[in-house]
C-alpha cells in the first residue's frame, strides 16, 4: 500500500486530465451507474472508496446534490485535490483510509468505488466486501467500477494488449504512458464473475454487471433490496 501511496500521490495533479486517455470507454465506464444510484431515492449519505481526486463523486454529486457526501482514500494527496474541486460545499467530509485491512467507519445508503480495488488480493477484497456490506444502511447501494480479468486468458491478453494499443496512440504524453504502464504492476485483478460471487457471500442478493467493456466493468449489489420500491 506503501508504494500505491506514492505512485498515485506523484500522479495526483495531472489525474484527472489523463482519465480519458487510459480509459478509452470512459464516459459509459463512470455514467453507467447512475441511472441505479438514482433509483436509491431515500438515499441521504454516500461513502466514495478509494475516492483519489473525487472524480466519479463529482459525477454522482452532479446527479444528486443533496446526498452527505464522504470520500475516503490513503494517498493525502490524491485528497487535497479532491479537497480542492468540493471547495467551499459543506456536504463533503474526507478520510484517511486503508480500506484494505481497516473496517469501513459509520452507515451509508450508497457506497461507490473506482479503479481502487483491484489493488488488492482476493482474500483483501473479499474482507472488503464484507466490510461494504456491513457498512450499508438496509436497502443500500453497492457499485464499483472497476478493472477485471478476461474470462480466459487468450481474452484477458487480448484485452490488455488492445489497452496498451490503444492508450500508447492515445495522444497522452510519453512520460505519463511510462509511469502509467508502471502502476500497472500494481494491478491485481480478478474476475467478473469471481468478484459477483464475492458479494453474494458477503451478504448481497442481488448482484450484476452493469456494464463490461474488456477489462473495465462497472458491478454491485443491492443490500436487501425490495424490487417493489424500485423506481421503474
Amino acid at each position: 500500500m506503501t508504494e500505491i501511496q506514492e505512485k498515485f500521490g506523484a500522479v495526483s495533479k495531472q489525474y484527472d486530465s489523463q482519465r480519458q486517455y487510459l480509459i478509452p470507454c470512459f464516459n459509459d465506464f463512470y455514467h453507467s451507474c447512475l441511472p441505479f444510484i438514482k433509483t436509491v431515492t431515500n438515499a441521504k449519505t454516500i461513502l466514495d472508496l478509494g475516492a483519489g481526486t473525487g472524480l466519479f463523486s463529482q459525477l454522482v454529486y452532479e446527479q444528486n446534490p443533496h446526498l452527505q457526501f464522504t470520500l475516503a482514500d490513503i494517498s493525502a494527496p490524491m485528497l487535497s485535490v479532491a479537497k480542492e474541486r468540493f471547495d467551499g460545499l459543506d456536504n463533503f467530509k474526507f478520510i484517511d483510509l486503508d480500506f484494505s485491512n481497516s473496517d469501513i467507519p459509520g452507515k451509508y445508503d450508497i457506497i461507490i468505488s473506482s479503479l481502487a480495488i483491484h489493488h488488492l488480493e482476493d482474500a483483501h477484497k473479499q474482507n472488503l466486501y464484507n466490510n461494504v456490506f456491513k457498512a450499508l444502511n438496509e436497502g443500500g447501494l453497492f457499485i464499483n467500477a472497476d478493472q477485471v480479468t478476461g474470462r480466459t486468458m487468450l481474452f484477458d491478453s487480448l484485452y490488455k494488449y488492445e489497452w496498451r494499443e490503444t492508450v500508447s496512440h492515445s495522444g497522452l504524453d510519453h512520460e505519463a504512458l511510462i509511469q502509467a504502464f508502471e502502476r500497472t504492476k500494481l494491478d491485481k485483478f480478478a474476475p467478473l464473475e469471481t468478484q459477483l460471487k464475492m458479494l453474494e457471500e458477503a451478504g448481497f442478493t442481488e448482484v450484476d454487471c452493469i456494464y463490461k467493456n474488456m477489462n473495465f466493468a462497472v458491478f454491485g449489489g443491492f443490500k436487501d433490496a425490495n424490487i417493489e420500491t424500485a423506481v421503474i
